[in-house]
């Protein structure tokens, strides 16, 4: 029973993720769209002429929204459920107008699609007004990534 218990404290504390420019995070999941697009063009029998149709999807299929960013005083807060992933297969990069959550299991053998995909994960919140980058901290608890920016100064949220 006490491994139990130490096993649900564990769960139950956070661990710290580094938050870096949007950049490098931003460059995976561009990489990924491409990828999912490349195998959609591939798959429509390469025909030209539909490659921002193939995009559009592909990003659709990728990149994932946060479905609610929350205001409090002057921070912006949103939650990434992260099950699975460990804090270090997670990636977290912001800017001044959105951020980028990947969570990445690296690739996986026992998938049948031959497109190079690894088991991953692309969210994207776009602020609702502009944030100072530097104030970004995150970490995970729960299996819940949290991430937290503040508005910039003299920024106002959008209603």
């Amino acid at each position: 029973m006490a491994s139990q218990t130490g096993a649900t404290k564990s769960r139950e504390t956070s661990t710290p993720v580094e938050v870096q420019k949007l950049q490098s995070v931003g460059g995976r999941a561009n990489d990924a769209v491409a990828r999912r697009a490349y195998s959609l063009y591939l798959a429509s029998g390469g025909a030209d002429g539909r490659d921002v149709e193939h995009w559009l999807q592909a990003e659709a299929e990728v990149l994932k929204r946060v479905p609610e960013i929350r205001e409090s005083s002057s921070w912006y807060t949103v939650n990434v459920p992260v099950q699975g992933f460990t804090p270090e297969q997670i990636e977290v990069g912001v800017d001044e107008n959105r951020a980028i959550v990947c969570a990445d299991k690296g690739p996986s053998s026992n998938r049948s699609d031959s497109d190079g995909m690894s088991e991953s994960i692309f969210v994207l919140a776009d602020w609702p007004s502009t944030v100072d980058a530097s104030t970004a901290s995150a970490y995970v608890k729960n299996e819940i990534l949290i991430l937290t920016v503040k508005r910039a100064d003299g920024a106002k949220a959008s209603a």
